[in-house]
C-alpha cells in the first residue's frame, strides 16, 4: 500500500500549516502523516494515494450517518439557496432548538455553538452565573475541550497509584496562566466516597460538577449507575449545576443520549459532534432558570457571528430526523454486537491480550488489559505501543483507526462492512501476535 502522495502533501503543507495540520490530531502516529483524502462516502474513505478504508474513526464520532449522507446534501443545499444567511436568525432556528427539547431530557431552552470548546465554556459560565460560586469538580481523564477552564487532566502521565481523593491539577497545555487552577478541582471517576467528602467540603465553592457521563474520551468507560445517581442528588442537594458533556455521547445509543441511557436527568448538558451530522454545530441546553442567566435575559454573555449558522442549522434538523426515525438504533446495536463480540473472539484466537468495550457506535480497545476498565488508571495500563502497530496494520488491509482513545462506526456501515473489517482486524492482529 503506497503512501507516497499523502507523505508529499505533509512536506508541502508543513512549509505552511503549524505542523503541516490544522488540528493537531489529524497526524496519524501510526502513519507518520495524515491521511490526505480524496472523497469519503458511506462508510468508506478514499485516499489521495488510492487506497479504500472502512472507516473507524468517522470523524472522532461527527460522522454519525456516515460520509456523503444524502439529506444531510440536501439541507446544505437548502441553506445555499437561501443566500447562504450569516448571522441571522430563520425559522430553521427554534425548528431545531424545539426538537433538541423534544429529545433531550434536560433541555428546557437551548442555545447553538460552532465547537464543542465553546458549549463547555459558555455551560460553566451559565452555572457560575446561576450558583454565585466559582469553582468547577472534573475528572481525570475527561475532556471538555480547549478552553483554560477545563485545560487540565484529561489524558495526564500517570506515575503514581489512583488516589482516593482529590487530584492534583495537571495543566495539559502551555499559555494556561497561573492561578486557573484554583478554581478546578480533579476527582477519580467511578469513586463515590471521594465525591462525597469533596462536595462536603467544598459545597459553598463549588458551581458545577462536569462529567463525561459515558467517558469515551478514555475508551469507554461505562460508570456504576449507582455512583451517577449518588452524584445527581448531591449536586441537587448542594445547590451545584450538574453538567453532563455530552459531546462525544451524544445520540451515540439513543436520541435522548447518554441521560436517556442511565435514566438520569442533569441540570444542563452539552452536545455536538452527532447533532450536525458531520457538520460543525453545538449546543449548550438545561434548566429554564440556568439558560436563563444568557444574554440577553441574563448577565451571562454569549454571543457570536457564527453561532447557529443556517448551514449547521439546516444540517442538525436533517440529522436529528435521521436518527429518530424508526429502526436506526436497531441498526446500530446489530452492529455493535457483531463487531465487539467479533474483535473480543479475534483478541482470544491471536492469543493477544486485550479488551473492546463499546456502548452504542463507540468504543475503546485496551492493548495488554483484559478486566473491565472502570476508570482513567486502569485505562492507562494499556500497551499504546502495540495499538499503534495493530493500527497500521489494519490500515495496511484497508481498515482505519486514527490513533487516540475511542474508535467507532456509523449507521451508514452495513453488516457486510462489519464483516470485511472483521478480516482485516484478524490478520493485522496475527501481525501484531508475531
Amino acid at each position: 500500500m503506497s503512501f507516497r502522495k499523502s507523505q508529499e502533501l505533509y512536506q508541502f503543507a508543513k512549509e505552511y500549516l503549524v505542523g503541516g495540520v490544522c488540528s493537531s490530531a489529524r497526524v496519524n502516529p501510526a502513519l507518520g502523516h495524515p491521511l490526505y483524502l480524496s472523497r469519503g462516502d458511506g462508510a468508506r474513505l478514499y485516499d489521495l494515494d488510492g487506497n479504500e478504508y472502512i472507516d473507524f474513526c468517522t470523524s472522532y464520532g461527527a460522522s454519525i450517518l456516515g460520509h456523503n449522507h444524502p439529506r444531510i446534501k440536501e439541507a446544505v443545499m437548502e441553506a445555499l439557496e437561501m443566500g447562504v444567511i450569516c448571522s441571522y436568525e430563520t425559522e430553521h432556528h427554534g425548528k431545531l432548538a424545539k426538537m433538541v427539547v423534544d429529545l433531550i431530557p434536560c433541555a428546557e431552552l437551548v442555545r447553538f455553538t460552532g465547537s464543542g470548546t465553546e458549549t463547555t465554556m459558555h455551560a460553566i459560565r451559565a452555572a457560575r452565573a446561576y450558583t454565585g460560586k466559582d469553582k468547577i469538580i472534573k475528572f481525570q481523564g475527561h475532556f471538555h475541550g480547549y478552553h483554560d477552564y477545563l485545560q487540565y487532566n484529561w489524558w495526564p502521565k500517570l506515575d503514581v497509584p489512583e488516589p482516593d481523593g482529590p487530584i492534583p491539577p495537571v495543566v495539559q497545555s502551555a499559555g494556561v496562566p497561573e492561578g486557573m487552577e484554583e478554581y478546578i478541582i480533579v476527582l477519580p471517576f467511578n469513586n463515590l466516597g471521594a465525591l462525597e467528602r469533596t462536595i462536603k467540603r467544598h459545597k459553598d465553592e463549588v458551581a458545577a460538577v462536569i462529567v463525561e457521563p459515558i467517558n469515551y474520551n478514555s475508551g469507554c468507560i461505562v460508570p456504576d449507575r449507582d455512583y451517577m445517581v449518588a452524584m445527581r442528588e448531591l449536586t441537587r442537594d448542594n445547590n451545584i449545576v450538574l453538567i453532563y458533556d455530552e459531546i462525544l455521547s451524544g445520540f451515540r445509543m439513543g436520541v435522548g443520549c447518554a441521560q436517556e441511557y442511565l435514566g438520569i436527568t442533569p441540570d444542563m448538558c452539552t452536545l455536538g459532534k452527532c447533532l450536525g451530522g458531520g457538520m460543525p454545530l453545538s449546543a449548550f441546553c438545561g434548566r429554564r432558570e440556568i439558560m436563563e442567566q444568557v444574554t440577553p435575559v441574563g448577565k451571562a454573555t454569549h454571543s457570536g457571528t457564527y453561532n447557529g449558522h443556517l448551514m449547521m442549522i439546516t444540517s442538525g434538523i436533517a440529522a436529528l430526523e435521521e436518527m429518530s426515525r424508526k429502526g436506526f438504533y436497531d441498526h446500530i446495536g446489530r452492529l455493535a454486537d457483531r463487531l465487539y463480540e467479533g474483535m473480543e473472539d479475534i483478541f482470544k484466537r491471536a492469543k493477544v491480550k486485550g479488551r473492546v468495550q463499546g456502548l452504542g457506535a463507540r468504543f475503546g480497545l485496551y492493548f495488554g488489559i483484559e478486566d473491565e476498565v472502570k476508570n482513567y488508571y486502569q485505562a492507562c495500563r494499556k500497551d499504546h505501543g502495540m495499538f499503534l502497530k495493530f493500527a497500521k496494520a489494519a490500515l495496511e488491509r484497508g481498515v482505519y483507526f486514527h490513533d487516540g482513545w475511542h474508535h467507532g462506526f456509523s449507521s451508514a456501515h452495513t453488516m457486510e462492512d462489519i464483516d470485511r473489517a472483521l478480516e482485516g482486524i484478524e490478520m493485522a492482529m496475527r501481525e501484531v501476535a508475531k
